[in-house]
């Protein structure tokens, strides 16, 4: 989703709020009552491409305080969506989450920190036999960084019996061999095998949902879990895998879980290829297909109104949020979504259109919650119809 700063300053109270980064936190070190005991990637490089700035690093918060050292790894994949493992958010709330953006926490930790809104294992996660490991946690507000996120590989192009033996690449934040700790830090590898195919794994796994490699001479170990397995597809790079589980030495085999075989599930937090945003002039005429129609009238440049019907409105689950508008000719109407922040008692702007014509029209896959639409006239004055579908 990609997020602009609109084109017009909002007079009501009602949306005042900033779109800055965490609030001001204290730093303790160590990494709280959740980080793993063996944590470390053997063997890493410093990063050294576009889509190592997307990997980030995940901290556990209490009431004041951050801790330094990272729990897990994650990869950006919408300004606002991080996946991981689902084993790194058992048992934690959002609340108590926050996300480093950056190579080294210990360095500017608090300036480059995002809280989190909403945390989700998948459904069918199994913490005893380790399937499924895949989670994704949702920002309290798009990330401001100069950061391009990493698309996650989609199932058309998913792993074949073909990529065995094709290098990968790794990335974390875990202790190295040297005893460092930290310092995002990566690794290539070649892939192994679809399931948990080589040498010292005591299973097979799961084939359709889990890769595997060796990593004798270096590799991701328990602190880098939930950080990405990058593969290449042309001149494409994608997340291809999430660090799961190896051996308890991290010296003989790893296994990352399969990111394509979970593109439908994923695609319901990011919006699919649009990243869970929206923008861009419309091509429908008519409101047919949506779920409600609410019309109204701008009687200048600078004017707005709030819809549905000068109110906001509660959704009670996850879902897609839809609208079309449409302006008198010659008008140039914008069309802006915000969700209200209940930690922060303000109102965020997550989507937006701002086309200059007369029709506009937003797709946003967001969390439950409360959300308002504003109509605000850039330019002319005149009447406009707009179409909602809503969670």
């Amino acid at each position: 989703m990609q997020l602009s700063t609109p084109r017009f300053v909002v007079l009501s109270s009602l949306l005042l709020g900033t779109l800055g980064c965490a609030p001001e936190l204290e730093v303790i070190e160590g990494s709280g009552p959740n980080a793993e005991a063996t944590q470390k990637i053997y063997g890493g490089s410093a990063p050294d491409a576009w889509y190592h700035d997307a990997v980030v690093s995940l901290h556990e918060m209490y009431g004041g305080y951050v801790y330094t050292d990272p729990i897990c790894t994650g990869t950006l994949v919408s300004d606002e969506v991080v996946i991981t493992a689902a084993h790194c958010l058992e048992g934690l709330r959002a609340s108590r989450m926050a996300v480093y953006v950056g190579d080294n926490p210990y360095v500017d930790l608090t300036s480059h920190l995002y809280t989190v809104s909403e945390i989700t294992e998948h459904p069918d996660y199994n913490s005893r036999r380790i399937e499924n490991d895949i989670g994704v946690m949702l920002l309290d507000y798009a990330v401001t960084e100069s950061v391009t996120p990493v698309s996650p590989l989609p199932e058309s192009d998913g792993f074949t019996t073909g990529d065995i033996g094709s290098m990968m690449n790794f990335a974390g934040f875990g202790e190295t061999e040297y005893r460092g700790y930290g310092e995002k830090l990566q690794i290539d590898l070649p892939l192994g095998g679809l399931g948990c195919a080589v040498s010292g794994c005591t299973g097979s796994g799961d084939r359709d949902t889990q890769v595997s490699y060796r990593q004798g001479s270096g590799g991701p170990c328990a602190g880098d879990s939930g950080g990405p397995m990058f593969v290449d597809r042309g001149s494409d790079v994608y997340l291809g895998g999430v660090t799961s589980y190896g051996d308890y030495y991290c010296q003989y085999y790893g296994v990352s879980t399969r990111v394509d075989a979970f593109e439908g599930w994923i695609n319901g937090y990011t919006g699919g290829s649009s990243g869970g945003g929206g923008g861009g002039g419309g091509t429908t005429t008519t409101c047919d297909g949506y779920d409600a129609t609410y019309s109204g009238t701008l009687i200048g440049s600078g004017e707005y109104a709030y819809e549905p019907d000068g109110s906001s409105y509660e959704t009670s689950s996850r879902g897609t949020h839809e609208a079309y508008l449409s302006g008198d000719s010659g008008t140039d109407f914008d069309l802006y979504l915000y969700r209200y922040k209940r930690s922060r008692g303000t109102w965020q702007m997550v989507a937006v259109s701002e086309d200059t014509a007369s029709e506009e029209s937003v797709s946003y896959a967001g969390a439950r919650g409360t959300y308002l639409w504003v109509v605000y006239s850039y330019s002319g004055s005149g009447d406009y119809e707009l179409c909602l579908t809503t969670p």
